[in-house]
């Protein structure tokens, strides 16, 4: 694990939480809000692409894109709620251990064992299946 201390000592720990079905959840969103209020550091990691690279994949294959204001605005609205709107990674449907050990999280929650709980966790990793 790769725990960090506080100011006063006090082990902290680095979490992803899935956006989709996981941090949607009422339950795991207050989760988030309590660990963040504990100090521990907390990320989103999605599946979904961001502006910048949903731009590319429309330029790619010649589609006229969206306006910027159309995308993602509800996992916008909630990393605002819990003031992480700097802390959203965007894995563009890639798989998320690399990710995952790339940026030193100690657990992912995401709701998709097979795809990403189960390889973060076979690399020697922490992700729970909700």
């Amino acid at each position: 694990m790769l725990m960090f201390k506080d100011n006063l000592g006090n082990y902290k720990l680095k979490i992803a939480f899935d956006f989709d079905d996981t941090l949607t959840d009422p339950l795991f969103f207050e989760l988030a809000g309590r660990l963040i209020s504990r100090g521990h550091d907390v990320w989103i990691m999605t599946a979904r692409s961001s502006y910048e690279q949903y731009l590319e994949a429309c330029q790619k294959f010649n589609i006229p894109p969206k306006p910027e204001s159309e995308r993602n605005v509800d996992l916008l609205e909630m990393a605002k709620k819990l003031a992480i709107e700097d802390k959203i990674i965007y894995t563009a449907c890639e798989d998320k251990k690399d990710f995952f050990f790339a940026h030193g999280f100690d657990i992912l929650f995401d709701d998709d064992a097979e795809w990403h709980c189960n390889p973060i966790c076979e690399a020697g990793g922490i992700a729970i299946h909700i």
